[in-house]
Parts: structure tokens; C-alpha cells; sequence
């Protein structure tokens, strides 16, 4: 009869108290390495195509330095790269240069031309539009300095994100996000607060426009 009893004792299973108790330490952990371990995956991101997304920014940079050095301040309302190949220079508005000789020898210079241009890189330095309303003129600094790109290696990759010199895959304009633009380009925050930007699109197999439909694609198709 002992002998029983003590089987059964030995047998014993968890009581409700004990898997409260291993449920609530596993939730605990798991809110402790989860937030970890995206910050993981979003670093591992952003390195494997930093290399290249950086070799564009700066090649672009380095076109746009050679721009000021040919041209100089221009006159309020001239765009500093001209020759886009579908949009309308005249108002100084955003432009899908891509397939441009411009966006051609920045792309050949970062190496990757061909089958292995980008499936998206625009870039925004400070625009060169009148001072109107809420925005304020930019320096000559600011029309050839990039402050802002986005970068998608392929169709099937999240884009990459340059702002205060530093790559995220955090869009400061997402839906949901305290946006750092508003709707007209203007800076709302920052060193440039005031300011408004002109985008570029050097590479765009995308097949969106640049007047908004890019935009309202990476902000809402994307993040869904």
C-alpha cells in the first residue's frame, strides 16, 4: 500500500498556480528578447545592402558636388539637374531623371549598372524653388547636399532610408510615424526645419511616378 502511494506522488502533475506561474516568466522573457531580436534582424538588414546603398548615396553626392562646381548658386527656379526624361522642369518640381546621362554616370561610378541598377534610389537635397508661404529659400549648400534617400535593392527587399546621416528601415514619411516632411516636402523638424526638399530618382524600375505615386506606394503598399 506504501509502495502505491508513493507512486502516485512521484507521478504527480503541474498544478494551475505552477503553469500560471512558467507562463507568466515565459511572457516576461519573451518581452525582454523579442524587442531584441528584431533589432537583430533590422540590423542584419540594413548591413546586407548598406554597402551598396551607400556606394549610391555617395557617388550621388559626389555628382551633385561636381554640379555646383560647373554651375554655381543658379537663379531661383532652375533645377539643379535639368534633362529629366518624362517630368517637366519648369517649377523646379521632383523628377524621375533616371536613364539620364546624370543618373547613368552616378550609377556606373557607385558599380552598379546594368541588371544590377537599383530597383529604386531618389535622393532629396534642398530645393531651389522661390520662397513661398510656409517654406523658406535654401543656401547654396543646401540645393547640392543630399539630406534624404531611399534605397531598394530589389522588387522583393524593404527599402533603406538615409536622414541625419545615418541608414534605418524606418520611412520618416511612413503612415502612422511622426513624419519629419509633410505633405509639400517641407521639413518639419531638424536642421532644415522650414526648408523644403526636391526629390531625384536616379534608378526606378518600379514603374510609379515620382509626382506622388511613389510616395503613396511606399508609404501605405509597403507597410500594409
Amino acid at each position: 500500500m506504501a509502495k502505491n502511494k508513493k507512486h502516485n506522488l512521484t507521478n504527480k502533475g503541474f498544478t494551475l498556480v505552477e503553469l500560471i506561474v512558467v507562463l507568466v516568466i515565459l511572457a516576461i522573457l519573451a518581452a525582454i528578447l523579442v524587442p531584441t531580436l528584431m533589432g537583430y534582424i533590422n540590423e542584419a538588414k540594413i548591413k546586407r545592402y548598406l554597402p551598396n546603398a551607400q556606394a549610391c548615396k555617395d557617388a550621388a553626392q559626389a555628382a551633385f558636388v561636381e554640379q555646383y562646381a560647373t554651375n554655381g548658386d543658379l537663379p531661383v527656379g532652375t533645377p539643379v539637374v535639368s534633362g529629366a526624361g518624362d517630368k517637366s522642369t519648369s517649377g523646379n518640381e521632383d523628377q524621375d531623371i533616371s536613364n539620364t546621362a546624370f543618373a547613368e554616370s552616378i550609377l556606373k561610378y557607385a558599380g552598379v549598372t546594368g541588371n544590377n541598377q537599383p530597383y529604386l534610389f531618389m535622393v532629396a537635397v534642398g530645393s531651389n524653388a522661390a520662397t513661398k508661404g510656409s517654406y523658406t529659400a535654401t543656401s547654396a549648400y543646401d540645393k547640392y547636399t543630399i539630406f534624404y534617400c531611399v534605397y531598394m535593392e530589389t522588387k522583393d527587399t524593404m527599402p533603406l532610408y538615409y536622414y541625419n546621416n545615418e541608414w534605418s528601415i524606418t520611412n520618416p514619411r511612413q503612415k502612422g510615424i511622426k513624419e519629419i516632411f509633410d505633405s509639400n516636402n517641407i521639413v518639419v523638424s531638424g536642421p532644415l526645419k522650414g526648408k523644403r526638399l526636391q526629390y531625384y530618382v536616379i534608378s526606378n524600375k518600379t514603374g510609379k511616378s515620382v509626382t506622388g505615386s511613389i510616395w503613396t506606394w511606399l508609404k501605405e503598399d509597403i507597410y500594409k
